[in-house]
């Protein structure tokens, strides 16, 4: 197996985990089969550029984020991936206390990071 494949896969798995989802859910929410993501993050199967397309969307990440390097090896992209959930999950508030919420966690994340 090659080694883009191999993250790809362990970003999947990360990803989903990160949202707390069992293959089954993922697999509802990128409208694929529990067997397809089970089978990628195995090794035994190769997503399509339409499937890759759909995890991503359903995880909340860029396609691209799939092929970086292991995520789960990096923290900071956890932040990052959880303070992307989150601040999509408020945009239904007005825009000044959103404002003030992405200004407040991007500090925390700043002190985090230090």
């Amino acid at each position: 197996m090659n080694k883009i494949f191999d993250d790809f896969r362990f970003n999947l798995k990360h990803y989903r985990e990160l949202k707390g989802w069992t293959q089954s859910q993922l697999a509802i929410q990128a409208n694929s089969s529990n067997g397809m993501i089970g089978n990628i993050e195995a090794g035994k199967a190769k997503p399509s550029l339409d499937n890759i397309i759909r995890i991503a969307e359903a995880l909340g990440v860029h396609p691209a984020d799939l092929f970086l390097r292991d995520a789960s090896k990096n923290p900071d992209r956890d932040i990052y991936i959880k303070y992307s959930q989150l601040l999509k999950q408020l945009e239904s508030i007005p825009h000044d206390i959103y404002s003030s919420i992405d200004l407040l966690i991007s500090d925390l994340i700043k002190k985090y990071q230090n």
